[in-house]
């Protein structure tokens, strides 16, 4: 599916940009680690993959998901699939 992921906080800046436009294959579940794909920041490499740590909460508002890791906070919309 295709989703807009916004690291709303964090302790570190292993994400190294603030908003990731790409697709995902399952949405945020506690308990378990969110993946996702996206275009490379570096032209060299084929595409780019972001995993987090372990999902601590997730909350739902409609198509936005917020959901909390040891470090981080996101928000995931989904915007097709």
């Amino acid at each position: 599916m295709d989703v807009e992921l916004t690291q709303i906080s964090s302790e570190h800046n292993n994400v190294r940009t603030k908003k990731i436009v790409g697709e995902c294959a399952s949405l945020p579940i506690e308990g378990k680690t969110f993946l996702m794909f996206s275009e490379p920041l570096d032209p060299s490499k084929n595409i780019r993959m972001l995993h987090t740590s372990k999902i601590k909460s997730v909350r739902k508002e409609g198509n936005i998901y917020y959901f909390e890791t040891q470090n981080s906070k996101y928000k995931l919309e989904v915007k097709s699939g």
